[in-house]
């Protein structure tokens, strides 16, 4: 586990918190290969209205099927993503060579009693989809969880159709713990919903991490 002993092959190096940002504006919190999760900043809002406004991005994502227009949009931002990563439990993630925001994701619906978490995530920029970005922000999440917030399960759930997210997930090392049917009353149909989980034992068993640098030292001034 990052934080522990590095997987083979990769070097953990120091960094400081007072570094060059991103395009994106936000800290780093955790850096991959390919991208990294950085703290949302205000600037985002715009890239984050678009995607939100693909009626194939909600398709996958919402669970009334419905875009979330202007005012929704930034109305959840502001109210919710924003706070949310100040706490340290949402992440603007960029692509690391250059910068480019490429979505978001979070640790929402904390269960006090077993330490877990709901998992969320949007990759937005659809010219990025299907380079892997999402499997390694996804790992990267769950290290920021288990090693970082000192977590222990990480919930989710993901539509039957989606099946490029049930591919990522499957790949990180979530299980199927359940499935439920919810009806879309503004369609007028089912939608079938995956539960599925991944507990901090079983990632660590696997041993496929995806961190490279941990940004801030685990007693810094972000550890709150």
């Amino acid at each position: 586990m990052p934080g522990a002993t590095a997987p083979k092959g990769i070097t953990i190096v120091s960094e400081q918190v007072d570094q060059p940002v991103s395009t994106s504006g936000g800290a780093r919190v955790r850096v991959g290969d390919h991208v990294e999760l950085r703290r949302h900043v205000p600037g985002n809002l715009a890239s984050f209205q678009r995607w939100y406004a693909d009626p194939d991005i909600a398709e996958m994502l919402r669970h009334d099927l419905k875009p979330l227009d202007a005012r929704q949009s930034r109305s959840y931002f502001e109210t919710l993503i924003l706070p949310l990563s100040a706490r340290g439990f949402c992440w603007a993630i960029t692509e690391r060579s250059g910068g480019r925001l490429l979505g978001t994701t979070a640790l929402t619906e904390v269960n006090r009693g077993d330490r877990s978490a709901l998992f969320r995530i949007v990759i937005g920029e659809r010219d990025t989809w299907g380079r892997g970005y999402g499997t390694e922000s996804t790992r990267l999440v769950c290290e920021e969880a288990f090693s970082g917030l000192g977590l222990s399960g990480i919930r989710l759930e993901v539509f039957d159709h989606n099946g490029r997210a049930i591919g990522t997930y499957d790949r990180v090392g979530f299980r199927q713990t359940g499935a439920h049917v919810e009806f879309v009353r503004n369609r007028g149909i089912d939608l079938h919903v995956r539960e599925m989980r991944l507990d901090r034992e079983h990632y660590d068993r696997l041993g496929v991490f995806a961190s490279r640098i941990p940004v801030y030292p685990p007693d810094g001034p972000d550890r709150r």
